[in-house]
């Protein structure tokens, strides 16, 4: 399996901003051990932000950390329909995921979803969708661990996986 693995910034890689002198842009920093968890996620599959962060703020992560192929991005755009849902980011990564099927943009044949805000309604759209889903959620105080990054390869390997019907 290569999952396409949605990835959330704050409360899950909690990079810390750090003042430059040559402009007022944030200079996001990782720690080393938060830099080294993405890269081993890197090769577990593709990576796609799913984050509000501004996107200079991401690409001060993107040269941080140097992946190839350079993530993707999934663009949060809340629509009306979006507003009872439990996960804000819900809807917007619902609509991106059918876009790059409608277009042949996928290479992913299973979804790997890390945000330390998945709600129920994550859950509900998991079990239903065509392709298998990990959901992990770190705690926003600790952020992604080892744990999570030894989940995603169980998920990998795991023969019990089926699609849901």
């Amino acid at each position: 399996m290569k999952p396409l693995i949605l990835l959330d910034i704050n409360g899950v890689l909690n990079p810390k901003v750090q003042p430059e002198d040559s402009s007022d842009a944030p200079n996001p920093h990782l720690s080393d051990l938060k830099a080294a968890l993405v890269l081993r996620l890197a090769t577990k599959g593709r990576i796609a932000w799913v984050s509000t962060s501004a996107d200079d703020f991401v690409d001060s992560l993107e040269q941080q950390l140097e992946l190839e192929p350079k993530p993707l991005r999934v663009p949060i755009t809340p629509e009306p329909d979006d507003e009872d849902q439990q996960t804000p980011k819900l809807g917007s990564v619902v609509r991106w995921l059918a876009k790059m099927e409608a277009e042949g943009d996928t290479d992913w044949d299973g979804i790997v979803w890390i945000d330390d805000a998945l709600g129920q309604d994550v859950h509900d759209w998991a079990h239903q969708y065509h392709h298998p889903v990990l959901l992990e959620k770190p705690e926003p105080e600790d952020g992604l661990t080892e744990a999570h990054v030894v989940a995603v390869q169980v998920f990998i390997n795991g023969e019990d996986r089926n699609p849901a019907p």
